[in-house]
């Protein structure tokens, strides 16, 4: 009787971990994850993650396998990063600040034009964004893992050249991100929402003259030969790029795997963030030289010109956002000089 107790107990387990692939699976002290991305298989990006998954699975004597999903290998999107951690439909989940503003409006910070511009920004004032995003992502059960920066985001078009502010009349332009979309508003431009695979047919076709992006993603996405300039102030990092992970997963890691797991996820936003950086200046000058692309750097004078536009801005969004966001933008100005 003891055995049938047994083999009906094995059986019911196993059936379990059938009927639920997508959440922590473990053999015996083995545990193994799925880490959603929205890049595709072949973008840089997911090489990098790519790798970080691998050093944590060597570091850890194979005792943590997480298993990158690139875009397409699950049915989720990239808004639905934050939920999909939250319910442990995935352990860990790739989610740039745009597209998880929703349940987290702090994190959407780094959007802002012309507040934070660049990776060195953001490290800057890391500790007190992190400080408080976290507020957001604790009620969904979620954290920070570690993070990383896409290049600044800028504009990249064809047809008339952008050089001042006034040259934003009545252009139309793709932006990724509400508050890039509120930039091109106040700069009197019409601003497009467009999915990825829209925007090469979309420049052809007139429906828009330009997108926000960068070199490094222009190269990567294959872009090139849509675009004859690129106007480049850094009108906003890319990012944080926060790589959130399920709180009751992280913890039931052994002490040991967990502080592994910590030191790479420390490292590799180190390694991101420098080497990101590097491949943007490399991939400027590939679209100057290989494409023919003019680069256009507007001066100081102008660059402060839209900056004082954009400053009413900060502070609306900030009063929208509640008092927290208020203290939120007031500290980073500060730390800043803005």
């Amino acid at each position: 009787m003891k055995k049938n107790l047994l083999i009906t107990t094995v059986v019911c387990v196993a059936i379990l971990a059938l009927s639920n692939p997508g959440h922590t699976q473990t053999t015996g002290k083995k545990v193994k994850w799925d880490y959603f991305l929205f890049t595709g298989i072949n973008h840089p990006i997911t090489v990098y993650l790519k790798g970080f998954a691998d050093e944590v699975k060597k570091r850890t004597n194979d005792q943590l396998e997480i298993v990158v999903r690139p875009s397409g290998e699950l049915p989720y999107k990239a808004t639905e990063v934050v939920k999909i951690v939250s319910d442990n439909s995935v352990q860990l989940g790739q989610g740039y600040m745009g597209f998880i503003s929703g349940e987290a409006p702090l994190a959407g910070l780094g959007g802002m034009p012309f507040l934070l511009r660049n990776t060195k920004d953001v490290e800057k004032v890391w500790p007190i964004l992190k400080q408080y995003t976290e507020k957001d992502f604790n009620r969904y059960g979620v954290t920070t893992l570690f993070y990383f920066c896409w290049p600044s985001q800028n504009i990249f078009g064809r047809g008339k050249v952008i050089r001042t502010a006034e040259d934003f009349t009545g252009r139309k332009i793709r932006a990724a991100d509400p508050k890039q979309s509120e930039m091109l508003r106040l700069l009197k431009s019409t601003s497009v929402t467009l999915t990825t695979a829209e925007v090469p047919i979309a420049l052809d076709r007139g429906i828009v003259e330009g997108v926000m992006s960068s070199a490094f993603n222009i190269t990567g996405a294959k872009w090139a030969e849509s675009f004859h300039w690129a106007w480049l102030p850094d009108i906003n990092p890319g990012g944080p790029d926060f790589q959130i992970i399920n709180k009751k997963a992280l913890e039931q890691l052994s002490p040991q795997t967990r502080d592994i797991l910590k030191q790479a996820a420390e490292q590799w936003t180190v390694k991101m963030n420098v080497e990101i950086t590097a491949q943007e200046v490399k991939s400027r000058q590939e679209l100057k030289e290989n494409n023919k692309i003019e680069l256009i750097y507007p001066d100081q004078t102008e660059v402060n010109k839209i900056e004082g536009i954009m400053k009413g801005y900060w502070e609306k969004w900030a009063k929208d956002n509640g008092p927290e966001a208020v203290e939120l933008v007031d500290k980073i100005r500060k730390a800043l000089g803005k």
